[in-house]
């Protein structure tokens, strides 16, 4: 395995490999999607951490606490809920990581044809492969007021939505431990609802000696 590591960089999200870049919700096409990569890193625009609603509802009285696998997930073909390792973890035989200060958090992404982007932000990620790979590829969130990339259950469509602990039985919730910097949403068992549950979680970085989920 090869590992990449993103340096500095002028703008806020820096990219590595291939590129990430966060943006507008929109669905891209190929040279669209390349151009709008250069634009989005030339601003400044960050990641927000976060779960999303939906599946927090599908993964409702699930987490994942084991640093190998940190990442909550669902398969659709299996319908059930797992633990996976982030996939920037295995790029192709790259193993990406973000060594410097300015952009810490390994983030990722994937186009209109499913293909991955991994980069380094300032902002801390927390996103499942079902939403941006399965259900909302080549789809962007830029206004910092709606960031997460989500899925309406009602309206069948690609959404971006606030921060779903940023305003909780109207309490803000934030993440102030630099060891714990993740704002992570969840659902617990209970009523038909369910029960919101914001935490923070700690950063996500591959453990030495770990293989692939």
């Amino acid at each position: 395995q090869v590992r990449s590591h993103c340096g500095s960089s002028s703008a806020r999200h820096r990219a590595c490999a291939s590129g990430f870049a966060a943006g507008t919700w929109q669905n891209h096409t190929p040279r669209a999607a390349a151009m709008f990569r250069l634009s989005a890193l030339a601003s400044l625009l960050g990641v927000a951490s976060a779960s999303s609603k939906h599946l927090a509802k599908l993964c409702r009285g699930h987490t994942c606490n084991d640093p190998a696998f940190p990442i909550l997930d669902f398969t659709d073909n299996e319908q059930k809920c797992f633990c996976r390792a982030h996939p920037c973890w295995e790029d192709n035989g790259l193993v990406h990581s973000c060594q410097t200060k300015d952009f810490p958090f390994l983030t990722f992404n994937y186009d209109e044809d499913r293909k991955l982007s991994c980069g380094c932000s300032a902002e801390p990620q927390y996103a499942s492969l079902y939403i941006k790979k399965d259900l909302c590829p080549g789809h962007y969130c830029e206004d910092e007021a709606f960031p997460i990339l989500d899925f309406d259950d009602v309206k069948q469509e690609c959404i971006c939505r606030a921060h779903p602990c940023h305003d909780l039985e109207g309490m803000k919730h934030q993440c102030e431990d630099p060891k714990f910097p993740i704002l992570r949403y969840r659902e617990d068992e209970g009523g038909a609802q369910g029960k919101p549950v914001c935490e923070c979680a700690a950063k996500i970085e591959q453990p030495s000696g770990t293989t692939e989920l």
